[in-house]
């Protein structure tokens, strides 16, 4: 199912469904900042130059035989630390199909090919079990725990680190 994976800039042609995706509800409880986006807000969004160099993040389209799938974003680059965070997100139609896991393989090439990041991390809240095993899988590795970092309407929940060092 996953054979034409690829990774590509975001084009003017995904604004309806990259504002489905930010907008929706239910995913704002996997973001440290869940903000909703207005259609001006992502028109200007991928018609900018998108340079990781100068905003200190990315996002790629992860396409698979020409049609979107999800997203992964690069953010916090840090290029004298040679490091940089990792958000990803798979359409729920596309979900437990194989997507994630070749998404990140790809992005972990081409962040050591164009980049030179040699470190990964993610935050995933404790609960979300599909992305702890997607990353685990992906070779993340459990390195923290930031003990009631995300607030939800009754109570205050974990949030685990994770790291994977890549290699050339």
């Amino acid at each position: 199912m996953t054979k034409n994976v690829t990774l590509r800039r975001p084009k003017l042609l995904d604004l309806d469904q990259l504002l489905l995706w930010e907008n929706n509800l239910e995913n704002s409880l996997y973001s440290d900042n869940p903000i909703f986006y207005t259609i001006e807000q992502i028109e200007e969004f991928l018609t900018s130059d998108q340079d990781i160099f100068l905003d200190r993040k990315i996002r790629f389209m992860i396409d698979s035989s020409g049609s979107p799938v999800g997203c992964v974003d690069l953010f916090e680059y840090d290029m004298v630390n040679s490091r940089a965070g990792v958000g990803i997100f798979i359409d729920e139609k596309f979900r437990n199909m194989g997507f994630g896991t070749k998404a990140l393989s790809l992005l972990k090439s081409i962040c050591m090919k164009d980049y030179f990041i040699s470190n990964l991390h993610v935050n995933i809240l404790y609960t979300n079990k599909e992305s702890i095993q997607l990353f685990e899988r992906a070779g993340f590795t459990k390195n923290g725990v930031k003990e009631n970092w995300i607030r939800t309407e009754n109570s205050m929940l974990d949030v685990w680190f994770f790291q994977c060092f890549l290699k050339a």
